[in-house]
């Protein structure tokens, strides 16, 4: 036959065609399954349409086109999927404590997924009712002076700082560093030193040196030098905030109630 045959042409043509490979990639699924029906195989049934969602989610991420090899492999990756998830099944693998957290998680998202976005009114009465949600914590930025050593440090240098000093004055009495802290709340200070010397740095006036908290980088002396009081953020501000909260509130109203439903379609027995 030569290279200008017609016929030879458009079977060329044929053999190249997307639908060519499904077709064929079909009959072969189809003759297995054929085949290991004789032998009493479990039938295994797929839908081309999750194929095609992973055909395309893979386009999307690649941004192109897959060519028909990549397709045929994701089409046969999935296929291997259900059958090792059927495998799983019935050796009872998914009676696993972590399969269940995730199984449970995946139907707290299906049995919430019917929640529509607020309108304006909604978010407002939700800001409303939940004023201390958007309100700022009272902060203070302070100067920390921390001494090389843990004893106490030179007279000198206490009387530089019960008469609020400047850091450099101190320093140079006695060695150590200085740096800034700003804008810290009641809560970062307890985390990084404890409750009960945070509570004296908000009580204290400011450029008051407070102190001394021991740690094992020295001797810690803080003065605050600004504060900031709390302070309720305005909803045009915050209004995307709002709206994720309202919504995340929304998702577990109507997750509870349905669980609460399912709850009754179940007799729970707890044996000993």
């Amino acid at each position: 036959m030569s290279e200008n045959d017609p016929n030879s042409s458009r079977s060329h043509k044929l053999l190249h065609e997307p639908m060519t490979h499904f077709v064929v990639l079909a009959a072969l699924l189809f003759g297995v399954y054929g085949v290991s029906s004789l032998g009493g195989g479990e039938l295994l049934e797929v839908r081309r349409q999750d194929i095609d969602a992973r055909i395309f989610m893979q386009e999307l991420s690649t941004g192109r086109e897959l060519t028909q090899e990549e397709r045929d492999g994701i089409t046969a990756l999935y296929i291997e999927e259900q059958i090792l998830v059927r495998e799983a099944v019935r050796l009872e693998l998914d009676n696993d404590a972590r399969i269940h957290d995730m199984l449970a998680q995946k139907m707290r998202h299906v049995l919430s997924g019917d929640v529509i976005q607020p309108d304006e009114a909604e978010l407002r009465a939700y800001y409303d009712a939940n004023r201390d949600r958007y309100t700022s914590l009272e902060t203070v930025s302070v100067t920390e002076l921390v001494f090389d050593i843990r004893d106490d440090p030179a007279e000198e240098a206490l009387a530089m700082l019960a008469a609020g000093g400047e850091p450099e004055e101190v320093l140079a009495l006695e060695p150590g560093t200085d740096s800034p802290l700003p804008r810290v709340n009641r809560l970062d200070l307890m985390n990084i030193f404890s409750d009960e010397f945070a509570d004296r740095v908000f009580a204290a006036q400011t450029n008051d040196w407070v102190g001394p908290f021991v740690s094992n980088r020295g001797q810690h002396w803080l003065r605050v030098t600004e504060r900031a009081e709390a302070e309720l953020a305005e909803f045009e501000e915050i209004v995307d905030r709002v709206r994720l909260d309202w919504i995340a509130t929304e998702e577990d109203r109507l997750l509870q109630i349905e669980v609460d439903r399912l709850w009754d379609d179940y007799v729970i027995v707890i044996n000993d």
